[in-house]
């Protein structure tokens, strides 16, 4: 019974994925100011369903995840949750250019849909999947916005740093090597 309690409330933050379901020629990039133009013109899909990366969908899987339990930092969208429609996009987070795409986020009505139902969740656990540029651009946002990411009892952050993870009560810090590594220990978590 409690094995089951506990599965029922496990939540994920993982960064999107180049590998996208729908492929399209001259996909859009950063410029979330033009979403709603792109939209007429580019097949959607919930974020759930667009991202088909390795890391992405064995979390997925493995966790036995619902789309309003998982939330994605997407380098197009923000902090955004599992079941928002998405087009496909080329884009991602570096270490050179993190800040620039959070405060676009930020500016950009479309952006960070997710981080209401992020902030207002408590999952007994939540697993932390972020690139170390992923990781700044988490911690770059939460600062800016004064939010607290503690919304799990008890969270396991696969990341080389833990960034605005490192407060939080019950957090642990597992260093990955790559994407087999990681897919290798998320099969094996016991939750």
């Amino acid at each position: 019974m409690i094995t089951l309690m506990l599965r029922h409330n496990v939540g994920a933050l993982i960064y999107c994925s180049a590998r996208k379901r729908i492929s399209v020629s001259n996909p859009p990039g950063l410029d979330l100011e033009n979403e709603d133009k792109h939209k007429l013109n580019i097949p959607s899909l919930p974020a759930f369903e667009m991202y088909t990366g390795l890391e992405f969908t064995k979390t997925i899987q493995y966790l036995k995840l619902k789309p309003e339990s998982t939330f994605i930092l997407s380098a197009r969208y923000g902090l955004i949750r599992g079941d928002q429609v998405i087009i496909p996009y080329e884009a991602k987070i570096t270490l050179s250019n993190y800040r620039a795409v959070v405060d676009g986020w930020v500016r950009n009505v479309n952006g960070n849909r997710g981080i209401r139902s992020f902030i207002d969740s408590k999952f007994n656990l939540l697993v932390v999947r972020l690139s170390k540029p992923y990781m700044l651009a988490m911690d770059y946002l939460v600062s800016k916005l004064g939010l607290n990411p503690c919304v799990g009892d008890r969270i396991i952050v696969y990341s080389p740093i833990l960034g605005p993870f490192d407060e939080c009560p019950n957090v642990e810090l597992i260093r990955v090597r790559g994407q087999g590594d990681y897919v290798k220990r998320i099969i094996n978590l016991q939750h």
